[in-house]
């Protein structure tokens, strides 16, 4: 896949200028990333302000890598929300929905978006502040094979003050045990470090 994953002519986005991530922490080698504000131009029934951030594992868009479809993004969210496992569910089936019908309009992929969808689960209550989740995500490669595509998330939220609600998510159709994970939970730990409220 030779272009960025969500500035593709296809949702008539224009190159932006290359910024320093505020989420998430400094791109790995060989991963790329990206930030895009909202509203997302592929998903307008998020009616959220804020941005999202996202790295590109190498293997991102090559169907025979170990890394393919593996990836992370978090969100700040600057309106009022509860970040629950119905918000999650809801956000994720309206994002991968929005992002398969954009980017595979025109092609001679089949992808039924009503199919997709999200089911979150809480793991554990950390804190009012912190709360960890996973799930799993039924949708499609809209890339590079139009292929039904099953996705695992490992998710965190993170209050981070008044109207910064942050959402942090890994990616991966890799079982939970592949050795991916371990760079995927790497990068939530650096992020939880960099988003945590500060200790007065």
């Amino acid at each position: 896949m030779s272009t960025l994953f969500f500035s593709l002519a296809l949702l008539s986005l224009q190159p932006k200028p290359e910024v320093t991530p505020e989420l998430l922490p400094p791109t790995l080698p060989d991963w790329r990333f990206e930030r895009i504000d909202f509203p997302l131009p592929f998903a307008p029934d998020l009616k959220h302000t804020g941005f999202e951030e996202l790295q590109f594992s190498p293997g991102m868009f090559n169907a025979k890598s170990d890394t393919f479809f593996t990836y992370v993004f978090a969100m700040k969210l600057e309106n009022k929300i509860t970040a629950n496992e119905a918000f999650l569910s809801e956000l994720l089936t309206t994002y991968f929905r929005g992002l398969c019908r954009a980017v595979s309009e025109g092609t001679e992929f089949d992808i039924d978006t009503s199919k997709i969808t999200a089911t979150v689960k809480e793991d554990h209550y950390e804190a009012p502040q912190s709360r960890h989740f996973h799930a799993t995500l039924d949708s499609y490669d809209p890339f590079v094979t139009g292929k039904p595509l099953k996705l695992r998330l490992e998710i965190l939220t993170i209050e981070s003050g008044p109207n910064d609600h942050r959402i942090f998510a890994s990616a991966s159709p890799k079982p939970s045990d592949d050795v991916v994970w371990k760079i995927l939970r790497n990068i939530e730990r650096k992020f939880q470090k960099r988003s945590s409220p500060k200790k007065p």
